[in-house]
């Protein structure tokens, strides 16, 4: 029988028909923590289909053919993928940015980077140290306010990086509770800590992390005109905004900080980080004092 599951996000809907069992775990793993939209706004639809008697599945969008084959993991791999792009690509009523948002202590922290920037590998890690998970990938801030709504997706590990968690993660006695792809896995958060998921949080902190290999550890206080430089070449959706998101982008650097943070191993990076949040959300509490009188 057909089930039909609607994805909103950032302003826009998407329609995502299935039918099988392998293709209703696919959107149970991938979807079970965004917000469900309805019809009258759904901008596409997506058909998921298992063959029952072959096993083969078929992926298509608007009848276009996305994805066929018997491989579970990456017909959703392409799902998550495709659906991503369109939802950010039309979306015009915020600011949509490409990062993970991670929480502490009720503080919002923003990761902006490009996709294979080890986003989803630094906010696994930072997870599995306490911190709570909200997204890996897209960060939206509607117009005028200061609250990141995030794209709720299982973390996407790329296979390289799993040696890093394998200390913290058991990735076999989970596999039944993964999506595992040819080119990594789909973890639900929960797995690697368990805590409540939000659907927003208020954003206080930007941190721009850069792994290289060969670098050591450095964290740089960013000036607002560097932190409004650095986060519009993050920004998806400036196509569709008034002055291209510019004066939001400024709005959101005059009082929330921002950094640089390069790094070259995990050692230590989730308390250092953590002392950046901390000391941020004193700086904040001070500053109402004085604004208080």
């Amino acid at each position: 029988m057909e089930q039909t599951r609607r994805i909103s996000f950032a302003g826009n809907t998407i329609t995502v028909n299935f039918k099988g069992q392998a293709a209703a775990r696919v959107i149970d793993l991938l979807y079970r923590h965004i917000e469900e939209g309805n019809a009258e706004n759904s901008c596409f639809t997506y058909e998921l289909e298992e063959n029952a008697d072959s096993g083969l599945i078929a992926l298509r969008r608007e009848q276009e053919l996305l994805y066929e084959g018997h491989d579970a993991g990456m017909a959703g791999e392409t799902l998550l993928s495709d659906s991503c792009y369109q939802l950010a690509a039309h979306s015009r009523t915020g600011l949509l940015f490409h990062g993970a948002v991670l929480g502490w202590q009720g503080q919002g922290l923003l990761l902006p980077g490009a996709s294979g920037a080890g986003k989803s590998t630094l906010t696994a890690w930072l997870v599995s140290h306490g911190f709570d998970y909200l997204s890996d990938e897209l960060a939206f801030i509607p117009w005028q306010t200061d609250i990141i709504k995030p794209l709720t997706r299982p973390i996407n590990l790329k296979s390289p990086s799993r040696p890093i968690l394998e200390k913290r993660f058991d990735f076999e006695a989970n596999r039944a509770n993964m999506l595992v792809s040819p080119y990594g896995y789909f973890i639900p958060p929960q797995r690697l800590r368990d805590h409540p998921l939000h659907s927003e949080t208020p954003l206080k902190t930007i941190i721009f992390p850069r792994y290289r290999a060969d670098g050591g550890f450095d964290c740089e206080g960013l000036s607002k005109a560097q932190a409004g430089l650095s986060l519009m070449q993050t920004l998806i959706n400036a196509r569709n905004l008034p002055e291209h998101g510019f004066q939001e982008v400024v709005r959101l650097v005059r009082h929330v900080p921002a950094y640089t943070l390069t790094y070259n191993n995990f050692d230590g990076i989730a308390a250092y980080i953590q002392d950046i949040c901390a000391s941020n959300a004193c700086k904040e509490i001070e500053t109402n004092k004085k604004a208080a009188g």
